[in-house]
């Protein structure tokens, strides 16, 4: 175990040392898939090629034995080879071997010890090279124990009758062996070329990923890559997009929130710098009268920075939360109580429906009455007189929360804002300005929002123009 671990880390460290791209490491891992399985059987191939070389050199045919006798004589007599070829087509049949020269179709091939063809039934043969395998399996032809020649024969009808439309059917077993052999070498080629055009494939979407994030990380936010790929690439290119598209959208909210606290700044301090300007120039006396809007307005810069402080805690995850078992009803009795004379002054009725057996949550007792808070102040300033605002709570079994609800008669919010609704600064009366009474920073829907996630639930609007709206949040019947 210990080798076989040192083996596998010296593999590790050699292939990291090769710090090849992806392409290359696909290519070559599918170079070994396949190039290894297929050169295995090559050596297969050729090791039981040796084998059938061995057995028929040690188990002749009779016919090989017979041929390899008469031609050793006749060599012996002559010589050289000359004139064989006729004596090979008019050889008589010999004593005892009448079945198998009766059926033998004289198609033979004679090689000289290097393998050239002196001779053979089919004359386009002649002064031919024959291969190592073919020749492996030729009988050999002795004279005084010297190798002069090589004999193959095609083949014996009472063994294995030729097609009758072929006029020299060798048996080529040599030959089918060696394109055996061959055809793994052409078929190892394939896989290769296949191989790279899979890796190629494979590899592709990684580089275009990798582009793109090099792109993003330079600050190229509108990066992205193809979705046009397949299985898991598919969805890592998915996956990525929505990443890039995240990024592009927080980017766009930082904008967004730096240009929005410059412009909420801007204005109280310009009111409070132009009344202290007028009080020290003398325009203005030091009077409450003109020192109470500077007040005003101080006030709303420290709410403001109070907000975007608690904004910021609650995104960051930071903000503490006390969590205790929490009676919600109490914190919507506690809520209709506090907010019905504001509701009364604006000739607003404040209603409250609660079930009987409302559980506790566990919950911030003190955040989430803030959150209750901005929505009925919410409410309340955008339902005119007359309307009805209601309070209600009811438990969903199946999902194990308590589902807050707070409906206004009001103005109503359009289709098209109701996706920016708890986005920060978001005011759905865009004309009314930010000195004038009650018209908020526009951070008291995004706090909600983000008091709300910190428990564990979440938070919904629904609005029909000019007849309902209701905010809805969620609060778990247990923490996870």
């Amino acid at each position: 175990m210990k080798l076989w671990a040192q083996l596998r880390q010296g593999l590790w460290q050699a292939w990291r040392r090769l710090n090849l791209r992806f392409f290359w490491q696909m290519a070559l891992a599918f170079g070994l898939v396949t190039l290894l399985p297929l050169g295995a059987v090559y050596l297969v191939g050729r090791q039981a090629l040796k084998q059938t070389q061995a057995i028929i050199g040690n188990s002749p045919l009779p016919g090989h034995t017979l041929w390899a006798d008469r031609l050793g004589r006749y060599y012996q007599e002559h010589g050289s080879w000359d004139g064989v070829e006729t004596m090979i087509a008019g050889y008589p049949l010999g004593p005892g071997w009448e079945p198998y020269d009766a059926a033998w179709q004289r198609a033979y091939i004679l090689l000289s010890p290097t393998g050239q063809v002196i001779a053979s039934d089919n004359p386009d043969q002649q002064g031919q090279d024959l291969g190592q395998v073919e020749q492996g399996l030729a009988m050999p032809i002795m004279v005084n124990g010297q190798l002069v020649g090589r004999i193959l024969l095609s083949d014996f009808r009472a063994i294995a009758p030729p097609p009758q439309d072929q006029a020299n059917p060798l048996p080529r077993v040599g030959r089918i062996a060696e394109r055996m052999l061959g055809s793994s070498l052409y078929v190892m080629i394939a896989a290769v070329v296949v191989g790279l055009v899979l890796s190629r494939g494979i590899s592709r979407p990684v580089q275009e990923v990798t582009q793109a994030a090099r792109a993003i990380a330079a600050g190229t936010l509108s990066a992205r890559v193809s979705q046009a790929h397949v299985g898991e690439m598919g969805e890592l290119a998915t996956a990525f997009n929505a990443m890039a598209d995240a990024l592009a959208r927080e980017d766009e909210l930082r904008r967004n929130l730096t240009a929005d606290v410059a412009h909420e700044l801007r204005t109280p301090l310009s009111v409070i710098r132009g009344k202290l300007e007028g009080i020290l120039d003398g325009v203005y006396p030091a009077t409450p009268e003109q020192l109470g809007p500077v007040l005003e307005q101080t006030l709303l810069l420290t709410q403001l920075v109070e907000d975007l402080r608690l904004l910021a805690q609650a995104e960051a995850g930071q903000l503490p939360l006390e969590l205790r078992p929490t009676d919600v009803g109490d914190l919507l009795r506690d809520a209709c109580v506090n907010f019905t004379p504001q509701a009364e002054d604006c000739g607003i009725t404040l209603t409250l429906e609660l079930p009987a057996d409302l559980p506790k949550v566990p919950a911030d007792w003190r955040r989430i009455a803030q959150v209750l808070g901005n929505l009925i102040s919410n409410a309340l300033r955008h339902t005119p007189a007359g309307g009805v605002v209601t309070l209600s709570a009811a438990v969903q079994e199946q999902a194990q929360v308590v589902e807050v609800a707070v409906s206004d008669t009001g103005t109503g919010i359009a289709p098209e804002d109701l996706p920016y609704v708890f986005e920060r600064f978001w005011r759905g009366d865009k004309s009314r300005t930010r000195t004038e009474p009650g018209s908020g920073a526009g951070l008291g829907l995004a706090i909600a929002r983000q008091f709300v996630t910190l428990h564990g639930g979440q938070i919904s609007v629904e609005s029909v123009p000019h007849q309902r709206t209701t905010f809805r949040f969620t609060l778990p019947l247990s923490r996870k």
